[in-house]
């Protein structure tokens, strides 16, 4: 079985020598061809890959041609990645979008997202993280998990930044976001696709990120807009996690979506005694399975055993990660993911959990990493992925 892919509106042999070393023998058309194939009956190429370096807009016959053939994938290709040219290609319903120059490694990966949404819709799933108090890790946590979910995702990856007053996801992803949460939550009944993939910034690992707002003292939150976004959200993507902050109710009371919520604790008295407590509250509102407690920096050293927390916890600890402060903070420095790095005990922790909570199975024993051509003709890339998840 091959892929029918056809371009249209390029005269760029490389682009078009690009597309063939992918194993696929693209048919060339014209941009002015496009109104006709947005009205043809008879069934379109499983890719259509659409040049525009050489527009200042996106065709009018691009939506008509989506509505016409939902089960076509669109992939644009631009000089440069203009926001304007990027929500007004979403809106006309492309899924993909590559700024030149296009590599092999970067056009194969896009036609591999396509077709695996294309293939398998996937049931999108999501994850609220909770610290109990200031400094414990919750959203080092929740930053590592979203962006370890985001190399799994066939269907997008999103980490919402619900820390009104003084969100740190962007800083961890090494992003400047143009625009926040707040922005998504002020226009919730206006709320679309497209509109929603103008407010969000992409990090790395294909994460992207919505934003907490940076002007301090910003309003209470909602609890009925905070559980609209995270009904929107779950149609949207495949994986959403979302830092949450401990004491504001609009964001705890607006949870129905999440199918984990992630308490996150130390061995500290303190902290340990919070989370017992806001545990407690959870499993009432929310019932006892999806609430997960875990505690991050363990000390083995410590007076406060694992048994010691585990008993004021009246429950088992899900997950413990080592403690690795130095390391954590050059990641954060960098503006870079741990995870990313793959060197340290604390990143592998990361890799398993995300892992655990997807119930996902370990990379251990998943299935050799190829991209679309590789899978439909049986021959998988024997190469490792460079940044593989270290295995105990």
């Amino acid at each position: 079985m091959s892929l029918k892919i056809t371009v249209a509106g390029s005269t760029d042999r490389e682009l078009e020598g690009v597309v063939r070393s992918c194993g696929a023998a693209p048919s060339l058309v014209p941009l002015a061809q496009l109104p006709a194939m947005a009205q043809a009956t008879t069934r379109q190429a499983d890719v259509l890959i659409v040049d525009l370096r050489g527009q200042s807009s996106v065709p009018p016959a691009l939506g008509a041609f989506r509505r016409q053939h939902p089960t076509t994938g669109i992939l644009i290709v631009s000089k440069t990645l203009d926001p304007d040219l990027i929500l007004s290609a979403m809106r006309a319903g492309a899924n993909e979008w590559l700024a030149e120059p296009v590599t092999h490694a970067e056009l194969d990966a896009a036609i591999t997202r396509i077709v695996a949404h294309q293939a398998s819709p996937a049931v999108s799933q999501t994850f609220a993280f909770v610290g109990v108090k200031g400094g414990v890790g919750a959203t080092a946590l929740a930053v590592n998990i979203a962006t370890s979910l985001s190399r799994v995702a066939t269907s997008g990856a999103l980490m919402i930044d619900l820390q009104m007053s003084r969100g740190d996801a962007a800083l961890y992803l090494g992003v400047e976001p143009r625009f926040s949460v707040a922005d998504a939550l002020d226009n919730i009944h206006k709320l679309d696709e497209a509109f929603f993939r103008s407010l969000v910034v992409r990090g790395a690992s294909r994460l992207d990120l919505l934003a907490a707002p940076e002007a301090n003292g910003a309003a209470r939150l909602d609890p009925a807009r905070v559980k609209a976004l995270l009904e929107f959200t779950s149609r949207q993507f495949e994986y959403v996690v979302v830092d949450v902050p401990r004491s504001e109710p609009g964001a705890l009371d607006a949870l129905d979506a999440a199918k984990s919520i992630v308490v996150v604790t130390t061995q500290e008295v303190s902290a340990v005694r919070s989370a017992a407590s806001m545990a407690a509250r959870l499993r009432q509102r929310y019932s006892k399975d999806r609430v997960l407690v875990v505690m991050t920096r363990l000390d083995k050293e410590s007076e406060i055993s694992r048994e010691d927390v585990e008993q004021v916890l009246g429950s088992p600890l899900a997950f413990t990660f080592p403690s690795d402060y130095r390391t954590t903070m050059a990641a954060l420095n960098k503006g870079r993911p741990l995870v990313l790095t793959n060197h340290t005990n604390l990143a592998a922790s990361f890799e398993r959990f995300a892992r655990m909570v997807a119930g996902l199975q370990s990379e251990k024993a998943a299935a050799p990493e190829g991209g679309w051509l590789a899978r439909m003709t049986g021959r998988s890339k024997t190469r490792k992925r460079a940044d593989q998840e270290e295995t105990q």
